[in-house]
Parts: C-alpha cells; structure tokens; sequence
C-alpha cells in the first residue's frame, strides 16, 4: 500500500515520537528514514523532563543514572553539583532511536528504510513522495522530522538558518585512568563546553558551541581538548548542526509540519534537543489528530516563547563567562539541578523561583 493518511520523514526522537501517537490515534502511518539512529551523533543525555514526555519506559536502555553534576570553567577546578534525585539517564542515541521507533511500530506505524528523498510535492488532496530509490509514496500529510539539514525544507525551499555545532567522539573505558561522572567544562572552547558523560564501557566526549561561527569544532579541537582532559584521543568522531532557530522557523507549509531539528527545537544554551524533539513530535500528531493544523503553532508557542528567552540568556552566559561559572557552581547550580531532577523545563525553573503559582 503507497497511500497513507501521515507520512514521517525521519525515524530520530521527533520522528518516532510523531509516528507513536498518530499509530495510536487510529491513523496510517508510514515512516521514511535511513536506519534509525544513522547520522544522528548524540550525547545520550536523557534530562527527566523528557522522560515524563514518553509514552513508554525507556529502562532497557538507560546506561547511567545521574545525580550529580561536575561543573568547571576549564580548565580550573571543578565543583560537584548534587541533585536530592537522579536528573538524567544515559542512553546511547542510537539504541535510543532504535528502540522509540520499534515502540511506534507496535502502535502500528510501518518503517521502510530509504536512501533518501528525491522530492516532495503537495497537491489539493495530499502529499506525494518519491525516494531515492525511485518509490512513490502518498499522504493526506506529512510531517518533517528529518533533522537540522532538512532535506524536506530543502526541497520546499523553506529558508535554512545557522544553529549551534557540535562535535563528538568515544573514548574506551579501559584507556581511561579515571572514570568521570557527567561533566561540563565550560570555556574548553570559545562560547561553549567540553562535555564528558559516562556510558559504563566508554565515555561520550563532545564540544559545543551556542553559536555558530563563534570557534571550531573540528577534530583537531576535539583531540586536544581530550588529550588535555583524559589523556588519550577519541574515535568514531563526528561533526553536526543543531537547530535552535525555532523563534524564527515557519512550522507548517500547506500539509507538512516540521519537528525536532528540522523545526529548530533545540535549546542553545546546552543545545539540548531530545526534549523538544519528543514535544515537537507529540504536538505535531496532536494538531493531526485533531484535524486543525494551525494548532500545532499554537501548542508549540510556549516552547518557542522559552527558547527566545534561553537564546538571550545564552549570549548573556557565554559572554560573561569568569562570573557566570562561579554563579553556576554555587546556589544557582544546586538549585538547578534539583529543579532538574523533578523535571523542569529552564523557563520553569525561573517562573518559580520568581514565586510562579503553577508549573505545566
């Protein structure tokens, strides 16, 4: 069968969250993808937040249960910041992936692995398909999940912006002297952090910047930073975007609606982006679902509202580096990571602190 009521282009966290909901809600559901968990580098970090967003445990796969975090403005000591409960998990991103599209199966979405998309073309009665492999697919709509470099956009002749960039690598555990726990080692590189997070037989090691252009994240960058840090070099090392550009992106174009990267969902102050991934996937099926597509804007503005403000916030951070660390590893960090670890968004951290009378 080439006709669906919902195609998906993307099989990551935004894709397969879209798909587990349309699957459930009664619809046809196609996903489109490369295998899932393929050219999708990650750290893995699963926040709490998240967690109460999916439809189903995630257990099998968690590596590392997190309850403290080592904060440093590199390469000076570190300050250990303790939650009361565990913050985040650790997972492999693509088992992640794996395993979140296989749950959306059992709902009834059908995957078909693809090289790529040749074209979408949208017509007054849906949308049609064709792969690289010369397939032909129609919907009555379709949602793009299909990352930072949207091909879906591409092909529409959406507009594309600049995000944050990362790099990342792996380090075995047993060339490691010592194991580390979560780390963060702010001004390891010009407007960003190092990262470390522990993953029982290795480490996931990783750069960020919260803008791009601002340095390089290349992998002399990444070798130095681990030779400085642990002593050795990473390897399965590579290089991507991410989206923080939701404030700016137009989500729907006629019956395609955009999600996770290709949306732009990411947060730029840490670029953490599975959260928004995962809502921009549930919200995108709920406006389906609900047959009013206008909605889906609607129900993301409060998540677009808070990245404007954790994007100020990120220049305000990354500039004033020699005073904004110390204040991270003091009071401000404890208080974060515990807010954290009861699943809290950043903007909901801020509504309480100002005494807000209720958190979403």
């Amino acid at each position: 069968m080439n006709t669906w009521d919902v195609i998906v282009i993307g099989a990551g966290q935004a894709g397969s969250a879209a798909a587990w909901d349309l699957a459930a809600g009664g619809k046809r559901v196609l996903v489109l993808s490369r295998a899932a968990g393929a050219g999708k580098p990650c750290a893995g970090g699963v926040t709490m937040k998240t967690l109460n967003r999916y439809r189903f445990s995630i257990a099998p796969l968690v590596r590392e249960t997190v309850d403290a975090l080592h904060v440093s403005r590199f390469p000076r000591q570190e300050s250990v910041l303790k939650a009361p409960n565990p913050f985040c998990v650790m997972t492999e991103r693509s088992e992640l992936d794996q395993y979140c599209l296989a749950q959306a199966q059992e709902q009834g979405a059908v995957f078909k692995l693809v090289r790529g998309i040749e074209s979408v073309r949208q017509h007054q009665n849906g949308v049609a398909v064709t792969t690289r492999e010369g397939d032909q697919f129609q919907a009555r709509f379709l949602v793009a999940a299909d990352g930072a470099n949207s091909r879906v956009r591409h092909l529409l002749g959406e507009r594309s912006w600049q995000g944050a960039m990362a790099i990342e690598g792996h380090i075995d555990r047993a060339d490691l002297k010592d194991y580390p726990g979560m780390t963060l080692d702010f001004q390891a590189i010009k407007g960003g952090y190092g990262w470390l997070f522990p993953k029982e037989d290795h480490v996931n090691v990783g750069l960020y910047i919260w803008k791009h252009g601002l340095a390089a994240t290349d992998r002399r960058a990444l070798d130095q930073y681990c030779l400085d840090r642990l002593g050795v070099k990473p390897h399965r090392v590579s290089g991507f975007p991410l989206g923080t550009w939701l404030p700016q992106a137009r989500l729907r174009q006629e019956r395609i609606l955009f999600a996770g990267d290709a949306a732009g969902c990411s947060e730029a102050l840490l670029g953490e982006g599975i959260y928004g991934a995962v809502l921009s996937g549930q919200l995108a099926a709920q406006a389906l679902l609900s047959g009013d597509l206008d909605n889906y804007r609607e129900n993301l503005q409060d998540w677009r509202e808070e990245l404007i403000k954790v994007k100020q916030l990120s220049a305000l951070f990354y500039g004033l580096l020699p005073i904004s660390v110390p204040m991270l590893q003091g009071r401000l960090g404890t208080t974060l990571v515990a807010d954290f670890s009861r699943g809290y968004t950043l903007g909901q951290c801020k509504r309480r602190w100002r005494g807000a009378p209720s958190l979403a």
